[in-house]
């Protein structure tokens, strides 16, 4: 299509990407002499509906002129290669969507600064009786350092024309991942709550590197509608308490109970201008010295999680020695040998494979952990075919279908972690691996103890979550305590410390 004149006025120069809504090009404006960002949505047989319902919506996304809202200039329809296409002219932002900046938790400073300037456009908005439908992170676009939220009074139109976000009975709904509890319901008559639910998904994500709930289709929605949200601070210490307290306010799942978009850009510009502040006050109080700030990249490759996953190996491994040398007759050697694998296997593999917080369609679980689920399955049915080969089927069984159903498992112990003690994704999968093979352990104990094997399997049900919640709780004291007393210079090797004796600056 580049070189394609729509409407007799903007020529197609480049494609700057596609979505649900369609695609949008580099276009030049022949009558003005400049450059413009053209959507443009292809339509289909009889679509006049969708086409009345755009013109409405462009029109009223036209008034709208705010410092953080890209400027919708002109829209229309047109023929496209004998296909009727709609068209919505809008500036032209130089810089990248704020999804492709998200690659993990973001510098508290931009975070407060950009859901402040979103905040103050969704007021903006709401005084004028626009709610957009659709704030999350492909939306916004970032400028010279500054946020700037688009398709604003477009996104209803989703609804209408896109095939790409969640549909029930016909009509799509929106983006799962930042829908309100209202829209995973259907409901169709959206107010401005619900697009501060939305934010309040946006600054979990940039806070922590993940939504709040992740899934696919219809467990995503029972999320929305049911499940408590992990406050941002149980994933990335640090968070401060009021910040913490303002993303579980606009993920409440009563719209009435949210914060307004003034109320919360309000409490984001307090939150910015104390943070701000926090360096000058200290070198009031304390004689001068450089300050030590700890960036939160790539938690799970940083010091902490580096000591949770030897702590956890120890603990584990000299556990589970003992456990065999004090209820299995096993030679002496085996016990600590198997309790050294054991305790390898959390620690070694730790660092090769260690998840994000859930994404959706990610597996989440590391390396380690699918390692051990296999191992598991694989020794349960040798153990099957040694003592008892005449159930063949049972140990084939087992070797095919044993790995996918620890793995599930694994997963369910973890989202029983996180829900129940709040910690992170990679520490909650950490403590359901080594609840794996102390249940493993015990369960061969029992098996040389001739316990039935409707028993056994019984107590492996009640032995995995208990033990995964205890080690959970044994490495998150532990750790504190070893990662204080760690050297400068070895933890960081692992997170970015920076000295610094000014201010933080925001990235522009």
């Amino acid at each position: 299509m580049r070189g394609t004149t729509i409407a007799s006025r903007y020529r197609l120069e480049e494609a700057l990407g596609s979505g649900g809504m369609g695609e949008v090009w580099r276009a030049e404006d022949l009558h003005h002499g400049h450059d413009v960002a053209l959507k443009i949505i292809i339509l289909g047989e009889g679509d006049t509906v969708r086409e009345a319902a755009f013109r409405r919506e462009a029109g009223v996304a036209a008034h709208l002129s705010h410092p953080h809202v890209v400027a919708v200039r002109d829209h229309g329809a047109a023929d496209l290669g004998g296909r009727r296409a709609l068209f919505l002219a809008m500036d032209l932002v130089d810089g990248p969507p704020l999804n492709a900046l998200i690659t993990g938790p973001l510098p508290l400073t931009d975070t407060l600064t950009w859901t402040a300037q979103i905040s103050h456009a969704l007021h903006a908005a709401h005084q004028a009786g626009i709610v957009h439908r659709d704030v999350k992170p492909s939306n916004i676009l970032i400028n010279h350092g500054s946020a700037m939220l688009c398709d604003f009074g477009i996104a209803r139109l989703t609804r209408i024309t896109s095939h790409h976000t969640l549909t029930v009975a016909g009509a799509v709904i929106g983006t799962p991942a930042y829908m309100s509890p209202e829209q995973a319901r259907g409901d169709t008559d959206l107010g401005a709550a619900s697009d501060m639910y939305s934010l309040g998904c946006l600054i979990h994500e940039l806070l922590t590197g993940a939504a709040p709930f992740t899934g696919s289709g219809w467990q995503l929605l029972h999320q929305h509608v049911h499940d408590t949200p992990v406050r941002p601070s149980a994933l990335r210490p640090g968070v401060p308490h009021e910040l913490d307290r303002l993303v579980l306010e606009l993920l409440d799942k009563d719209p009435a109970a949210r914060p307004t978009a003034a109320e919360t850009l309000k409490r984001l510009s307090r939150l910015r201008t104390e943070l701000a502040a926090l360096p000058t006050v200290a070198a009031h109080r304390v004689p001068p010295a450089p300050t030590v700030l700890d960036t939160p990249a790539a938690p799970r490759r940083g010091a902490r999680s580096r000591v949770t996953a030897l702590w956890a190996g120890t603990v584990t491994g000299a556990a589970i020695a003992g456990e065999l040398a004090w209820t299995t007759p096993m030679p002496g050697p085996w016990p600590l040998a198997l309790g050294m694998l054991a305790g390898l296997l959390l620690s070694a593999f730790r660092p090769h494979g260690a998840p994000q917080e859930a994404r959706a369609g990610e597996l989440r679980i590391t390396t380690a952990g699918l390692f051990t689920m296999l191992l598991i399955a694989l020794g349960t049915s040798v153990g099957l075919l040694a003592e008892h080969p005449s159930m063949w089927w049972v140990a084939l069984a087992t070797a095919v279908l044993g790995g996918p159903t620890l793995v599930i498992c694994s997963t369910a112990v973890r989202r029983t972690v996180q829900h129940v003690l709040h910690r992170s994704a990679p520490h909650a999968d950490l403590a359901a691996t080594a609840g794996a093979l102390h249940t493993a352990a015990l369960l061969l104990a029992a098996n040389h103890a001739g316990l039935a094997a409707s028993a056994t399997l019984t107590a492996g049900l009640a032995l995995w979550p208990a033990t995964a919640l205890i080690t959970a709780v044994l490495t998150s004291s532990k750790v504190r305590e070893i990662v204080t007393e760690l050297p400068p210079a070895a933890a960081g090797s692992a997170s970015r410390r920076v000295v610094r004796t000014t201010p933080v600056v925001s990235r522009s």
